[in-house]
């Protein structure tokens, strides 16, 4: 029996989000930053006469097994693309909680499209626009680290990593989350909203100073507000949070997870406290690719 491709699939967060207006395409302008996290899937393909997807792990619940799973649509998408079926099996072990922001979903389709592209060198340059094709957030898991991000999220700038830090994902409680087509809710929401501050200014130049942690983010997801109103229980969520580890949490993406960013070694305390709270931690760090 032959081994499975694997590959790696990593979390993000947003440390910064602007939504700069609505573009003829349908699509918003974003100005954002990029995280890859130290947490991940992981992705493996093997050939087989009974194509399809299987999910593993402790963040299954959730994650699609049909053909909307979007890992699925880039194996289908590559294998259009080098003339080949999409006869494989496709197993995610999950790792990271789905749609929470977190981008774990793009970032097993990215993972996909790397395999695909090993598998059929052809489809190699032509994978940033089968990523576009697939999510705006997938192009970001070509690249990986510290990025910056505009367009739709397809046009990035690598950026230095940043200096060692801790990071804490703070997941909802089950059911909580559960709301139909999320990020296109928030955007909707968004859209009633007073125009906010731009902050991808502020936090590039907070990350120019060596130093970060969630005070320096408070603000600076244009979405958290918006998200905020789609989800009515997020507000309770973050003061819990809050509460337990006395240090502000900020939003990654359209959410719902809350995550807490700071120095590196003081993340395991924080966790720690969290959980005698009775709440979901995830504690990671940041990539390094440098």
């Amino acid at each position: 029996m032959p081994e499975p491709l694997r590959a790696r699939a990593p979390a993000k967060v947003n440390l910064a989000l602007d939504v700069l207006g609505r573009r003829p395409d349908g699509y918003h302008e974003l100005d954002t930053i990029f995280l890859e996290l130290e947490l991940a899937d992981e992705v493996e393909m093997l050939p087989s006469a009974e194509p399809g997807v299987d999910v593993l792990g402790p963040w299954s619940a959730g994650t699609p097994t049909d053909g909307s799973n979007l890992a699925w649509r880039a194996l289908e998408l590559a294998a259009a693309a080098a003339g080949e079926a999409p006869a494989f099996r496709l197993t995610l072990h999950k790792q990271v909680p789905p749609a929470g922001g977190l981008a774990g979903g793009s970032s097993n389709a990215a993972a996909v499209l790397r395999l695909a592209a090993a598998l059929w060198p052809p489809v190699g340059p032509l994978l940033p626009g089968l990523a576009l094709q697939l999510g705006s957030d997938v192009p970001f898991f070509l690249v990986g680290g510290l990025a910056r991000g505009q367009g739709r999220g397809e046009r990035l700038e690598r950026l230095e990593d940043p200096a060692p830090v801790d990071i804490l994902l703070f997941p909802p409680p089950p059911g909580e989350a559960a709301t139909s087509r999320k990020t296109a809710a928030v955007f909707q929401a968004f859209t009633g909203l007073p125009p906010a501050a731009r902050a991808v200014p502020r936090v590039l130049r907070r990350l120019a100073s060596g130093e970060l942690c969630s005070a320096d983010l408070l603000g600076a997801n244009a979405l958290e507000p918006a998200a905020l109103r789609v989800f009515p229980n997020l507000g309770g969520h973050r003061a819990r949070v809050e509460a337990a580890i006395g240090q502000p949490v900020v939003l990654t993406g359209a959410g719902p997870v809350w995550f807490w960013v700071g120095p590196s070694g003081e993340g395991e305390k924080l966790a720690e406290r969290a959980q005698a709270a009775g709440l979901a931690v995830i504690l990671t760090r940041a990539a390094r690719r440098t």
